[in-house]
């Protein structure tokens, strides 16, 4: 029996075990079996994925994995390493021990990361996507992308099936070699998997059995909205001058793309979309003038109005997540995108331009939640800000107890309620979060949105320390 078959073939007769995690966590947050959730809306996700929320257990989970690696007792450091990246809400890993042997499962995405280990060596694969027939110009791909791995590398098996595979002896197998091996792993292959099936047309995909595809009507509502955001936001920059207004279009453009990714929840061919998008205004930005880059995304947005619905739908679904793909921020620079956003809007509520003052608010929030891996506290608060301001797409997707009505009327008790529960969760982790409710203006929905947002600025995110 070779490897292959024996990593798959133990994994399966594995499934009937129970599955020794997670530990037992009392604190209040992990007493939290669901994400927080707007009524209605329960089942549905927002925002990227962030494993920024480790609670004190698992944090501790990590120092017992380093120790016990030390110590050399392998066993209970893998243990402790997979309990530390299980998410319990999301049930995105597996561990099944047998003795010094175990098999586990890593879900990240469109792709399920598989491995076992002998108790002297430890291997892991996750598919990339199947050969149709063989051509030197895949094989040359992979070459390139095996440079710039670190930890793993690229493999075909016997059925033609492109992996990226690791492997390593038990004692060369640290927590920060496991850690960084496995996020390298699942996070390259979610994202290359998409690129590899674009650029050749003898790929074909695999391993995606596990993703749950997007439920009728909420695939009908995003699709909509997606359309009707992107018209809208063309049709606003046409009426504006392409020189005097530049900053204006690129607050326009930006903030669309943010709202779309954070709303909508795009994966795939759509989300790399998305992101090259972005990256027309942020690449050489000292070099290229700003109305040259506006017009740039003006075209590429414009392209997004010729996906029909089912290639959208194609890149619209729900998956699990282990790790994040951007990086936790500074938090100076995380309150500096929101107040400087902030303050740019008052400009346009003086001058009479009161929809791109609410646009630039906007910006400052879902830029925060684009480039960063976020707290889970801050996206359940964006959230709420996210569902006063367009109350239209929420009412649509199935949530009960509006935030705002059509006449911009605020809903302050329900807003009050959402952000209390909001905030409940994460007493446990941070001790001092400080938030002034007295200080939020419902006086307009303007006032609200920087007053909202202005509180999430200055949360005292500094974490419990025993």
């Amino acid at each position: 029996m070779g490897w292959l078959d024996k990593l798959f073939g133990k994994a399966e007769k594995e499934n009937g075990r129970s599955d020794i995690l997670p530990q037992s966590d009392n604190t209040p947050a992990a007493k939290n079996t669901q994400n927080f959730t707007l009524p209605g809306l329960e089942s549905m996700r927002f925002g990227r994925y962030s494993d920024n929320n480790k609670t004190q257990k698992k944090t501790e989970s990590w120092y017992r994995a380093e120790d016990r690696y030390k110590e050399k007792n392998y066993t209970e450091s893998f243990a402790a390493i997979f309990d530390y990246l299980r998410d319990d809400v999301e049930d995105n890993v597996r561990f099944h021990p047998d003795g010094k042997a175990f098999t586990f499962e890593v879900v990240q995405g469109s792709k399920t990361l598989r491995g076992e280990c002998d108790g002297s060596t430890i291997v892991a694969r996750v598919p990339l996507a199947k050969m149709v027939s063989p051509t030197t110009a895949v094989m040359r791909r992979l070459l390139d992308i095996n440079f710039n791995l670190f930890y793993c590398r690229t493999a075909m098996d016997e059925q033609d099936t492109l992996y990226f595979v690791f492997d390593s002896e038990v004692p060369a197998a640290s927590p920060n070699k496991m850690y960084y091996a496995l996020r390298e792993m699942v996070t390259k292959a979610d994202r290359m998997d998409d690129q590899l099936l674009e650029d050749f047309n003898t790929l074909v995909e695999t391993g995606t059995e596990h993703i749950i595809r997007t439920a009728d009507h909420e695939l009908e509502v995003k699709y909509k909205y997606f359309r009707k955001w992107i018209e809208d936001t063309l049709s606003r920059a046409s009426e504006l001058n392409t020189d005097s207004f530049s900053g204006s279009i690129a607050y326009l453009f930006l903030t669309l793309i943010y709202r779309i990714e954070f709303l909508i929840t795009p994966h795939g061919k759509l989300m790399n979309t998305m992101e090259k998008i972005s990256s027309l205004y942020w690449t050489r930005k000292e070099e290229v003038p700003l109305v040259e880059r506006n017009q740039l995304m003006k075209d590429a947005l414009r392209k997004l109005l010729d996906i029909g619905k089912e290639e959208f739908a194609a890149s619209v679904y729900q998956t699990k997540g282990s790790f994040a793909i951007t990086s936790p921020p500074t938090w100076e620079k995380m309150r500096e995108y929101i107040v400087n956003a902030n303050k740019d809007s008052i400009w346009y509520v003086d001058n009479k331009y009161p929809d791109l003052a609410l646009i630039i608010t906007e910006y400052g929030m879902t830029y925060n939640q684009f480039i960063h891996s976020m707290p889970r506290v801050m996206t359940d608060l964006t959230l709420i800000y996210m569902a006063v301001l367009h109350p239209d797409y929420f009412e649509e997707m199935g949530m009960k107890s509006l935030f705002c009505d059509k006449n911009k009327q605020l809903n302050k008790s329900a807003i009050e309620r959402a952000t209390k529960d909001a905030l409940s969760r994460y007493k446990d982790k941070y001790k001092n979060m400080n938030w002034n409710a007295a200080a939020v203006n419902y006086s307009s929905l303007y006032d609200f949105l920087v007053s909202f947002s202005d509180q999430m600025a200055h949360l005292n995110m500094d974490t419990k320390r025993n």
